[in-house]
Protein backbone atom coordinates (compact mmCIF):
# COMPACT_ATOMS: atom_id res chain seq x y z
CA UNK A 1 0.00 0.00 0.00
CA UNK A 2 1.29 3.51 -1.11
CA UNK A 3 1.72 6.41 1.23
CA UNK A 4 -0.81 8.88 0.34
CA UNK A 5 0.51 12.08 -0.82
CA UNK A 6 -0.32 15.29 0.50
CA UNK A 7 -0.66 17.03 -2.50
CA UNK A 8 -4.19 18.79 -3.46
CA UNK A 9 -4.81 18.78 -7.21
CA UNK A 10 -4.68 22.24 -8.35
CA UNK A 11 -2.97 23.66 -5.36
CA UNK A 12 0.15 25.66 -5.60
CA UNK A 13 3.58 24.27 -3.97
CA UNK A 14 7.36 25.87 -3.39
CA UNK A 15 9.71 23.10 -5.16
CA UNK A 16 12.47 23.55 -2.29
CA UNK A 17 10.22 24.18 0.23
CA UNK A 18 7.08 22.15 -0.40
CA UNK A 19 8.34 19.11 -2.17
CA UNK A 20 12.43 18.56 -1.77
CA UNK A 21 12.39 19.65 1.95
CA UNK A 22 10.07 16.93 2.72
CA UNK A 23 10.77 14.35 0.58
CA UNK A 24 14.42 15.26 -0.55
CA UNK A 25 15.04 14.28 -4.12
CA UNK A 26 16.87 16.07 -6.96
CA UNK A 27 16.14 20.03 -6.82
CA UNK A 28 16.89 20.35 -10.32
CA UNK A 29 15.83 18.65 -13.95
CA UNK A 30 12.58 17.53 -14.87
CA UNK A 31 12.53 14.30 -13.05
CA UNK A 32 13.02 13.56 -9.29
CA UNK A 33 14.01 10.61 -7.89
CA UNK A 34 13.54 10.89 -4.04
CA UNK A 35 14.98 7.51 -2.34
CA UNK A 36 13.44 7.42 1.12
CA UNK A 37 9.70 7.77 -0.24
CA UNK A 38 7.58 6.34 -2.46
CA UNK A 39 7.09 9.08 -5.14
CA UNK A 40 8.49 10.41 -8.06
CA UNK A 41 8.07 13.56 -8.88
CA UNK A 42 7.79 14.94 -12.80
CA UNK A 43 7.65 18.66 -14.18
CA UNK A 44 6.21 20.20 -16.96
CA UNK A 45 6.48 23.53 -18.19
CA UNK A 46 7.78 25.96 -20.81
CA UNK A 47 11.70 25.69 -19.91
CA UNK A 48 11.19 22.12 -21.01
CA UNK A 49 11.44 23.73 -24.95
CA UNK A 50 14.40 25.01 -24.50
CA UNK A 51 15.73 21.25 -24.75
CA UNK A 52 13.66 20.12 -27.17
CA UNK A 53 10.83 19.33 -24.94
CA UNK A 54 7.20 19.37 -25.87
CA UNK A 55 5.24 17.66 -23.44
CA UNK A 56 1.71 17.66 -24.97
CA UNK A 57 -1.91 16.23 -24.27
CA UNK A 58 -2.91 13.72 -26.95
CA UNK A 59 -6.50 12.92 -25.56
CA UNK A 60 -8.17 13.95 -22.35
CA UNK A 61 -6.67 10.62 -20.85
CA UNK A 62 -3.20 10.55 -22.70
CA UNK A 63 -0.08 12.90 -21.75
CA UNK A 64 3.06 12.77 -23.69
CA UNK A 65 6.07 13.70 -21.59
CA UNK A 66 9.63 13.75 -22.64
CA UNK A 67 12.21 12.41 -20.94
CA UNK A 68 15.13 14.00 -19.42
CA UNK A 69 18.54 14.18 -20.71
CA UNK A 70 19.59 17.82 -22.43
CA UNK A 71 22.07 16.74 -25.10
CA UNK A 72 22.69 13.62 -26.83
CA UNK A 73 20.63 10.72 -27.34
CA UNK A 74 18.04 9.83 -24.16
CA UNK A 75 18.65 6.52 -22.23
CA UNK A 76 16.24 4.63 -20.11
CA UNK A 77 18.27 4.69 -16.88
CA UNK A 78 17.81 7.80 -13.80
CA UNK A 79 14.79 9.63 -13.67
CA UNK A 80 13.87 7.56 -17.59
CA UNK A 81 13.75 4.63 -15.73
CA UNK A 82 12.31 5.53 -12.69
CA UNK A 83 9.12 6.69 -14.90
CA UNK A 84 9.43 3.76 -16.83
CA UNK A 85 8.90 1.11 -13.22
CA UNK A 86 7.67 3.20 -10.94
CA UNK A 87 4.29 1.23 -10.71
CA UNK A 88 7.19 -2.00 -10.04
CA UNK A 89 9.35 -0.06 -7.92
CA UNK A 90 6.01 0.83 -5.90
CA UNK A 91 6.10 4.51 -6.14
CA UNK A 92 3.34 7.14 -7.34
CA UNK A 93 4.06 9.24 -10.48
CA UNK A 94 3.13 12.85 -9.15
CA UNK A 95 3.08 15.46 -12.18
CA UNK A 96 3.56 19.36 -11.28
CA UNK A 97 3.19 22.37 -13.65
CA UNK A 98 6.00 25.00 -13.79
CA UNK A 99 4.44 28.67 -13.80
CA UNK A 100 7.38 30.30 -14.09
CA UNK A 101 11.17 31.13 -12.72
CA UNK A 102 10.65 32.07 -8.85
CA UNK A 103 7.12 31.07 -9.15
CA UNK A 104 5.01 28.18 -7.50
CA UNK A 105 4.19 24.72 -9.11
CA UNK A 106 0.73 23.82 -10.06
CA UNK A 107 0.25 19.95 -8.70
CA UNK A 108 -1.95 18.60 -11.84
CA UNK A 109 -2.76 15.33 -10.61
CA UNK A 110 -0.94 11.25 -10.27
CA UNK A 111 -0.74 9.98 -13.63
CA UNK A 112 0.70 6.30 -14.54
CA UNK A 113 2.67 5.11 -17.22
CA UNK A 114 1.16 3.68 -20.22
CA UNK A 115 4.02 3.23 -22.77
CA UNK A 116 6.41 4.92 -24.22
CA UNK A 117 8.19 5.66 -27.76
CA UNK A 118 11.52 6.65 -29.46
CA UNK A 119 11.07 9.96 -31.32
CA UNK A 120 14.09 10.71 -33.69
CA UNK A 121 15.27 14.22 -34.89
CA UNK A 122 14.64 16.17 -31.57
CA UNK A 123 16.91 18.99 -30.64
CA UNK A 124 19.09 18.57 -27.98
CA UNK A 125 19.89 22.29 -26.11
CA UNK A 126 22.74 23.00 -28.25
CA UNK A 127 20.60 22.15 -30.97
CA UNK A 128 21.64 18.95 -32.43
CA UNK A 129 19.56 16.67 -33.66
CA UNK A 130 19.25 13.16 -31.43
CA UNK A 131 16.60 10.83 -30.43
CA UNK A 132 14.61 11.32 -27.19
CA UNK A 133 12.16 9.32 -25.26
CA UNK A 134 8.24 9.85 -24.84
CA UNK A 135 6.55 8.35 -22.44
CA UNK A 136 2.56 7.79 -22.66
CA UNK A 137 1.01 8.77 -19.47
CA UNK A 138 -2.60 8.36 -17.97
CA UNK A 139 -4.02 10.09 -15.03
CA UNK A 140 -5.12 7.98 -12.21
CA UNK A 141 -7.96 10.68 -11.72
CA UNK A 142 -10.39 11.06 -14.81
CA UNK A 143 -11.27 14.58 -14.12
CA UNK A 144 -9.32 17.72 -15.19
CA UNK A 145 -7.73 19.90 -12.19
CA UNK A 146 -10.06 22.62 -13.02
CA UNK A 147 -13.97 23.23 -13.29
CA UNK A 148 -15.67 24.48 -15.92
CA UNK A 149 -17.63 28.09 -16.42
CA UNK A 150 -20.89 27.20 -16.30
CA UNK A 151 -22.45 28.17 -19.54
CA UNK A 152 -19.36 25.44 -20.99
CA UNK A 153 -21.12 23.13 -18.74
CA UNK A 154 -24.80 23.28 -20.54
CA UNK A 155 -23.94 21.52 -23.30
CA UNK A 156 -23.99 18.07 -21.43
CA UNK A 157 -26.29 18.35 -18.98
CA UNK A 158 -28.74 19.53 -22.03
CA UNK A 159 -28.40 16.43 -23.20
CA UNK A 160 -30.12 14.76 -19.64
CA UNK A 161 -29.41 11.65 -17.86
CA UNK A 162 -29.52 9.47 -20.52
CA UNK A 163 -25.76 7.87 -20.95
CA UNK A 164 -25.12 7.98 -24.65
CA UNK A 165 -22.60 8.53 -27.72
CA UNK A 166 -22.58 11.79 -27.74
CA UNK A 167 -23.21 12.22 -23.95
CA UNK A 168 -19.55 10.99 -23.95
CA UNK A 169 -17.89 12.16 -26.88
CA UNK A 170 -19.00 16.14 -25.01
CA UNK A 171 -17.41 14.94 -21.77
CA UNK A 172 -14.54 13.92 -23.44
CA UNK A 173 -13.84 17.10 -25.34
CA UNK A 174 -14.70 19.17 -22.18
CA UNK A 175 -11.79 17.34 -20.45
CA UNK A 176 -9.10 17.43 -22.96
CA UNK A 177 -9.84 21.54 -23.64
CA UNK A 178 -9.37 21.83 -20.00
CA UNK A 179 -6.37 19.96 -19.79
CA UNK A 180 -4.91 21.62 -22.87
CA UNK A 181 -6.15 25.21 -21.62
CA UNK A 182 -3.97 24.88 -18.15
CA UNK A 183 -0.55 23.71 -20.35
CA UNK A 184 -1.72 27.52 -22.23
CA UNK A 185 -3.14 29.45 -19.55
CA UNK A 186 -1.34 30.40 -16.02
CA UNK A 187 -3.66 32.74 -14.38
CA UNK A 188 -6.43 34.66 -13.69
CA UNK A 189 -6.05 37.97 -16.23
CA UNK A 190 -8.28 40.19 -14.40
CA UNK A 191 -6.83 38.85 -10.71
CA UNK A 192 -3.44 36.97 -11.01
CA UNK A 193 -5.40 33.92 -8.99
CA UNK A 194 -3.58 30.94 -10.71
CA UNK A 195 -4.56 28.02 -7.81
CA UNK A 196 -7.00 25.86 -9.93
CA UNK A 197 -9.19 25.56 -7.41
CA UNK A 198 -10.21 28.80 -7.58
CA UNK A 199 -11.19 29.60 -11.40
CA UNK A 200 -13.10 28.57 -14.13
CA UNK A 201 -12.41 27.22 -16.93
CA UNK A 202 -14.13 29.21 -19.91
CA UNK A 203 -14.39 29.22 -23.48
CA UNK A 204 -13.46 32.06 -25.56
CA UNK A 205 -15.57 31.03 -28.46
CA UNK A 206 -18.32 29.65 -27.22
CA UNK A 207 -18.56 25.71 -26.85
CA UNK A 208 -21.82 25.50 -29.15
CA UNK A 209 -20.38 28.17 -31.99
CA UNK A 210 -17.57 26.07 -32.24
CA UNK A 211 -17.57 24.55 -36.00
CA UNK A 212 -14.93 22.00 -35.32
CA UNK A 213 -14.16 19.56 -32.31
CA UNK A 214 -10.62 21.23 -32.80
CA UNK A 215 -11.74 24.49 -32.17
CA UNK A 216 -13.77 22.89 -28.98
CA UNK A 217 -10.87 21.53 -27.43
CA UNK A 218 -7.62 23.88 -28.29
CA UNK A 219 -5.92 25.27 -25.29
CA UNK A 220 -5.94 28.90 -26.48
CA UNK A 221 -9.71 29.15 -27.04
CA UNK A 222 -10.44 29.31 -23.53
CA UNK A 223 -8.98 31.42 -20.60
CA UNK A 224 -8.92 30.51 -16.97
CA UNK A 225 -10.97 33.14 -14.74
CA UNK A 226 -12.46 33.32 -11.41
CA UNK A 227 -15.91 32.85 -10.70
CA UNK A 228 -17.14 36.57 -10.73
CA UNK A 229 -14.90 37.36 -13.74
CA UNK A 230 -16.18 34.17 -15.58
CA UNK A 231 -19.44 35.73 -15.28
CA UNK A 232 -18.49 38.85 -17.39
CA UNK A 233 -17.00 37.44 -19.86
CA UNK A 234 -19.15 35.10 -20.69
CA UNK A 235 -22.20 37.22 -20.55
CA UNK A 236 -20.64 40.37 -22.47
CA UNK A 237 -19.98 42.44 -20.34
CA UNK A 238 -16.34 42.23 -20.40
CA UNK A 239 -13.99 41.25 -23.20
CA UNK A 240 -10.23 41.49 -24.24
CA UNK A 241 -8.67 43.24 -27.45
CA UNK A 242 -5.75 41.51 -29.37
CA UNK A 243 -3.18 42.92 -27.31
CA UNK A 244 -4.25 42.45 -24.28
CA UNK A 245 -6.00 45.07 -23.17
CA UNK A 246 -9.56 45.16 -20.68
CA UNK A 247 -12.83 46.11 -23.01
CA UNK A 248 -15.42 47.15 -20.62
CA UNK A 249 -19.04 47.47 -21.29
CA UNK A 250 -20.10 51.06 -20.72
CA UNK A 251 -23.83 49.21 -19.61
CA UNK A 252 -22.14 47.94 -16.43
CA UNK A 253 -23.99 49.70 -13.60
CA UNK A 254 -21.03 51.99 -11.87
CA UNK A 255 -22.34 49.94 -8.43
CA UNK A 256 -22.16 46.51 -9.35
CA UNK A 257 -18.47 47.82 -10.97
CA UNK A 258 -17.65 48.71 -7.26
CA UNK A 259 -18.92 46.30 -5.02
CA UNK A 260 -17.69 42.90 -7.19
CA UNK A 261 -13.85 44.89 -6.24
CA UNK A 262 -12.05 43.54 -9.24
CA UNK A 263 -9.83 45.84 -11.30
CA UNK A 264 -11.88 46.62 -14.39
CA UNK A 265 -10.12 49.97 -15.41
CA UNK A 266 -10.81 49.96 -19.17
CA UNK A 267 -7.60 49.56 -21.23
CA UNK A 268 -5.59 48.16 -18.52
CA UNK A 269 -3.29 45.53 -19.79
CA UNK A 270 -3.75 41.89 -18.80
CA UNK A 271 -1.47 40.04 -20.42
CA UNK A 272 -0.59 39.38 -23.68
CA UNK A 273 -2.07 37.04 -26.03
CA UNK A 274 -0.91 35.12 -28.91
CA UNK A 275 -1.73 34.69 -32.51
CA UNK A 276 -3.53 31.74 -32.13
CA UNK A 277 -5.85 33.39 -29.43
CA UNK A 278 -7.07 35.96 -31.82
CA UNK A 279 -9.31 34.42 -33.70
CA UNK A 280 -11.28 33.36 -30.74
CA UNK A 281 -11.18 36.60 -29.06
CA UNK A 282 -12.02 38.28 -32.46
CA UNK A 283 -15.17 36.26 -32.19
CA UNK A 284 -16.04 36.72 -28.50
CA UNK A 285 -16.08 40.61 -29.13
CA UNK A 286 -18.15 40.59 -32.65
CA UNK A 287 -20.83 37.96 -31.25
CA UNK A 288 -20.97 38.18 -27.48
CA UNK A 289 -19.76 41.31 -25.77
CA UNK A 290 -20.45 43.98 -29.16
CA UNK A 291 -24.31 41.88 -29.23
CA UNK A 292 -24.85 42.17 -25.63
CA UNK A 293 -24.28 45.57 -25.02
CA UNK A 294 -26.61 46.45 -28.02
CA UNK A 295 -29.08 44.10 -26.21
CA UNK A 296 -28.69 45.90 -23.54
CA UNK A 297 -29.07 49.06 -24.92
CA UNK A 298 -31.88 48.02 -27.56
CA UNK A 299 -33.82 46.51 -23.81
CA UNK A 300 -32.98 50.02 -22.20
CA UNK A 301 -34.38 52.44 -25.41
CA UNK A 302 -37.67 50.10 -25.33
CA UNK A 303 -38.26 50.75 -21.66
CA UNK A 304 -37.41 54.22 -21.76
CA UNK A 305 -40.44 54.51 -24.42
CA UNK A 306 -42.78 52.55 -22.49
CA UNK A 307 -42.00 55.12 -20.02
CA UNK A 308 -42.12 57.97 -21.75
Amino acid sequence: MLDSHPFVVGALYHRRDDIHTSFEGQRQGGISTPGYHPFVFIFTGEAGKAHGYSDFWESEDLFHYYGEGQSGPMEYKGGNRAILRHQEDGKQLLLFQAMGKGKPYRFLGEMRFDSAYEKDGVPDTKSNLRKAIVFRLRPVDDDAPVQLSVEDAAPALALGDTVTARTVDVRKGQTLFRRRLVTVEKECRLTGVRDLRFLRASHIKPWAACETGDERTDGYNGLLLTPTADHLFDRGWMSFSDDGKLLLSSDLPSEIAQRIRLDLEPGRACGPFSAKHQPYLKHHRDRTFQKACLERRDASNDLRKVLA
